[in-house]
């Protein structure tokens, strides 16, 4: 990362490979904006789905294993007599 003033980022946002890793504009020493690439931002927005992804899964995992513990499971058996006389009702 780099930071930069915004009188610089305004003289160099006419080269944007300048920009390239991402950069911080700063407003009287204080960070007031963060530039980065489009592939930057995708790259981002990718692993956030990922991480959610990730999160559903491991709350699917922790609610069947509370469904387990609690006596609400039923075997494979089971499962697909009940499917069958469902369907012929």
């Amino acid at each position: 990362m780099t930071t930069i003033s915004q009188k610089t980022a305004r003289e160099m946002l006419g080269t944007p490979q300048n920009f390239r890793g991402g950069v911080y504009v700063t407003k009287n020493g204080a960070a007031e904006l963060f530039i980065q690439t489009a592939e930057e931002r995708e790259a981002e927005l990718a692993e956030r789905h990922q991480q959610q992804q990730v999160n559903a899964m491991l709350k699917l995992v922790s609610l069947s294993q509370h469904d387990f513990e609690n006596g609400r499971h039923e075997s494979a058996r089971e499962l697909l007599a009940r499917r069958r006389s469902e369907r012929r009702r």
